[in-house]
């Protein structure tokens, strides 16, 4: 496979692949949480709590399969 000029070798890619997903989706959760807490006068009901979770694994599938996707095309292409 010929790489694109500017891209990332492949090894440095699947290291972003594992690494972006978790990072970004702890960040999500992480300003949810501060953003209810705000807005709930910072006593953040269980309700929010388990939505927040369940949204944090969502997003956290959703960046995986969008980072792999990526680096599969950028590699196959």
């Amino acid at each position: 496979m010929v790489m694109r000029p500017g891209a990332a070798p492949l090894y440095k890619q699947i290291v972003m692949d594992v690494l972006a997903p978790p990072i970004l989706a702890a960040l999500t959760w992480l300003f949810s949480r501060g953003w209810a807490g705000s807005v709930q006068g910072g006593a953040v009901t269980d309700e929010t709590r388990g939505r927040q979770a369940h949204t944090f694994w969502i997003v956290l599938a959703v960046l995986y399969v969008v980072m792999i996707s990526i680096t599969a095309y950028g590699y196959f292409s």
